[in-house]
């Protein structure tokens, strides 16, 4: 059988590593086509304005048996369907996103055994607008376009939906669903919010570790989405901590951001047993145990966004540490030099480890500052916008 495998999605290089670390030759599409991406495997690069047509082509050329998508693609269900008409899905059908991405399915899904959720609301009427509730996009990813509910955003409300708020840290636990259970793979903290974005995902780190508690309400959360919706393979959950519990605030089904910071602790890739599962063919023992790793280190991945327009200097070259599957002594999704980047867009990613969260945390927002410093003004009048689908989760 062929080691070929398809990746498609707003960003692909994280799911591309995880591929190679399972031995499989990927082919990607993404938006960026990034200097790392492009180092080991064939990347090609779609735009915005064509992606379904431009998706589509990039599928219909490969010989890959399997595919699996990344951020993005859960908004579209059909084109999900189509392709898996040529390459074998490892994930959610169009299905079971259409079910899945309905936040009235899943809170009533929930609801009805009694798990703690926000409520939601199709519409403002009735609704306090001082912030104690958030308006979301049906097509959210990464935290784009959450605000809160205040006089100004009232009049802003086509095509979305509103979300009681509920004050507490955010995290995201990443699963393993075989139905209709699913296993709790671990948890990581979501660094959230960048200065034109309160909500915007920023980075993970982790994994953390969690009361027995805790982690009973999760495994109940996720194995409840199981079993109503049929998830199978990874998917994440990312809540709200508030007085010891689990609020869920939004449901990922497919490839996630913390997929990558598990795999860096556990020293192995999920991509195969996340195959396992979709096809029906997981074991117990192929799950990992939680909070098993081969050190004790806490390992952590941030977004660096512009502080201001520029573009991406020529000192911002490709690492060969960068290329190291297991490495995070290094800078991730690394534009091509010369590329513009307008001011709130993200840059590239930083990968750090240390012996706790605090400490992962403080040495990732060094590593910020040390880049950004690096970093020179525009040189172009109107540089083109290099957008990114943060992945969350």
């Amino acid at each position: 059988m062929s080691r070929q495998i398809l990746i498609l999605g707003a960003s692909a290089r994280a799911a591309a590593f995880s591929a190679l670390r399972s031995g499989y030759k990927p082919v990607c599409a993404d938006f960026f086509a990034d200097q790392d991406l492009a180092a080991v495997c064939l990347a090609n690069r779609v735009s915005h304005r064509n992606r379904r047509r431009q998706f589509t082509a990039v599928a219909d050329r490969s010989d890959a048996p399997c595919w699996f998508y990344t951020g993005g693609f859960e908004h579209h269900p059909e084109l999900v369907d189509q392709i898996s008409r040529k390459h074998h899905l490892w994930g959610m059908n169009g299905e079971t996103l259409r079910a899945v991405r309905d936040p009235f399915r899943v809170a009533e899904a929930l609801r009805q055994v009694e798990i703690p959720c926000p409520a939601v609301k199709r519409n403002a009427r009735g609704l306090n607008c001082d912030g104690s509730w958030l308006t979301k996009p049906f097509q959210s990813g990464g935290g784009i376009g959450i605000e809160p509910l205040v006089e100004t955003t009232r009049g802003n409300t086509g095509r979305r939906y509103f979300q009681q708020r509920i004050r507490g840290p955010s995290f995201s636990a990443l699963y393993l669903g075989v139905p209709p259970t699913a296993h709790l793979v671990g948890i990581t903290r979501q660094l959230i919010g960048v200065p034109a974005n309160p909500f915007a995902y920023r980075g993970s780190i982790g994994p953390l570790p969690a009361s027995a508690s805790l982690s009973t309400r999760l495994v109940a959360l996720g194995s409840r989405l199981t079993a109503t919706f049929g998830l199978t393979g990874w998917f994440g959950i990312d809540y709200v901590l508030n007085r010891g519990i689990p609020w869920p605030v939004e449901l990922n089904p497919r490839y996630t951001a913390s997929v990558e910071i598990h795999e860096l602790a556990l020293g192995r890739s999920l991509l195969e047993v996340h195959q396992r599962a979709c096809d029906g063919i997981a074991r117990e023992s192929d799950f990992p145990v939680i909070g098993s790793k081969p050190t004790s280190a806490v390992f952590g991945k941030l977004i660096v966004y512009a502080r201001t327009r520029g573009v991406v200097p020529e000192s911002l070259r490709l690492r060969e540490e960068a290329l190291d599957l297991y490495a995070t002594n290094a800078i991730a999704d690394v534009p091509w030099p010369g590329s513009a980047i307008n001011t709130g867009e993200p840059v590239l990613t930083l990968l750090a480890s240390a012996a706790t969260a605090w400490e992962c945390a403080r040495e990732l927002i060094r590593r910020e500052r040390k880049l950004l410093r690096r970093m020179r003004p525009a040189i172009e009048p109107n540089p083109a916008p290099r957008r990114r689908n943060s992945q969350g989760g």
